[in-house]
């Protein structure tokens, strides 16, 4: 096990040493994509660069083609991104985000989620995961492990059902914006669920929608209630972590 940001990673943009800059930094990390059902989270997400960025927090997306494809993504990204910048520019323009991007990479996918089992959106096979998330589903099955062994899984009782999830759970992943919160010196905090954070629906479909006069919801299980209690508690989240909170499994706790 070593800290997430001593892992190689270039930007979106190519630069080498990506996550070298966060060190010292709380973070989220997830998995972006394009035009997928879990896109709209790029708005939340964007929401709390906004309230916590700065010397101390970064949201950062790392694009993965690994849950695209026709019945995933919408309209020109029905099959997906062909690189980090597909994701980077998305996100900028349709949802005006500022935060960070990686190099697109391959991730932890569960194969059976996609449309195409154990297949991309352009129909590649799935590659072998990157280090860093090599590392994320290390880092997870000891969380997880040790969460079991405090019994802190026992006191988890939330309305929302992807919260109450063991943290075991988040070292595969059960698609786009899987989010994971990283303290100060590089080690897994808290998993949060792709869905987790999910408010309605991806930009473009809302708005095709609005425009024919149908109403958007929150979508299939969620209500407002949902989204508020996990939002809430990704906020409590960040705000230990950056107050000094360190994960069980960092060496230096």
């Amino acid at each position: 096990m070593r800290p997430i940001y001593n892992i190689s990673l270039k930007s979106a943009d190519a630069e080498p040493n990506f996550l070298d800059q966060f060190k010292g930094k709380v973070t989220l990390l997830t998995n972006t994509t394009v035009g997928c059902g879990n896109a709209n989270q790029m708005e939340v997400l964007q929401w709390l660069q906004d309230k916590y960025g700065g010397d101390d927090f970064q949201v950062i997306g790392i694009p993965t083609n690994d849950y695209c494809g026709p019945g995933i993504t919408h309209g020109k990204w029905s099959q997906g991104i062909t690189c980090g910048a597909d994701s980077q520019n998305y996100g900028r323009d349709v949802y005006g985000t500022t935060f960070q991007y990686s190099e697109m990479v391959a991730s932890n996918p569960n194969g059976s989620v996609s449309e195409l089992p154990g297949k991309n959106g352009l129909g590649e096979e799935h590659k072998p995961p990157h280090n860093l998330y090599q590392e994320i589903a290390e880092q997870m099955d000891i969380l997880g492990k040790k969460h079991y062994e405090l019994e802190t899984h026992k006191e988890q009782d939330y309305y929302s059902f992807w919260l109450n999830l063991h943290q075991s759970c988040g070292a595969q992943q059960g698609g786009n914006f899987e989010k994971y919160l990283i303290d100060r010196d590089g080690y897994i905090v808290r998993w949060f669920q792709c869905t987790v954070l999910n408010y309605d629906s991806e930009k473009g479909v809302k708005e095709a929608a609005e425009a024919a006069g149908i109403p958007i919801t929150v979508g299939p299980g969620r209500s407002k209630k949902i989204f508020q209690e996990e939002y809430d508690l990704v906020c409590k989240e960040i705000e230990e972590t950056i107050a000094g909170k360190k994960s069980i499994i960092n060496p230096n706790a």
